[in-house]
């Protein structure tokens, strides 16, 4: 009987460690799943400061912008950081999307043409990527203008 008890007594022992060590291990398991979502939110809420600059055609009329400051999440391309100007200016972007090569056609109702287009600088340097593909970094100026390909359109 004496070994029967100490047996019983063991078993209950080993299934109490057994499920405290299980609630220890699934504690720890949702430490580190929260641990992990709260580094991704944070990856995620990372944001960056970029200036844009649009250059109108003086036949438009439209004031130029200069150094307007966009706080956007970083891994924005250069297409989102117009179209969060955009909506906080209240203006209109217009695109031609019909094809895998996006293109901005009209800026605050000033369109391109035959002849003329919208194109887009970052710190100085022509881009030769759509603007959607283009990924801003954070103190990128980007600058936006209305190029002419002939002298009778600006």
């Amino acid at each position: 009987m004496k070994k029967i008890s100490i047996f019983v007594l063991a078993l209950m022992l080993a299934f109490a460690t057994a499920a405290c060590g299980s609630n220890d291990t699934a504690g720890n398991t949702d430490t580190a799943r929260s641990t992990d979502q709260t580094q991704s939110s944070d990856a995620a809420a990372e944001e960056i400061t970029v200036t844009i600059d649009i250059d109108y055609p003086d036949s438009s009329k439209v004031a130029d912008v200069e150094n307007a400051r966009v706080v956007i999440a970083d891994g924005s391309s250069v297409l989102d950081v117009l179209n969060k100007y955009a909506e906080e200016a209240n203006i209109k972007i217009t695109m031609d999307d019909g094809s895998q090569m996006p293109y901005v056609t009209a800026i605050n109702s000033v369109e391109a043409t035959d002849t003329a287009g919208w194109v887009y600088e970052i710190n100085d340097e022509m881009i030769m990527e759509t603007a959607d593909k283009h990924i801003v970094k954070n103190g990128d100026d980007i600058e936006w203008s209305f190029e002419s390909w002939n002298d009778t359109d600006d």
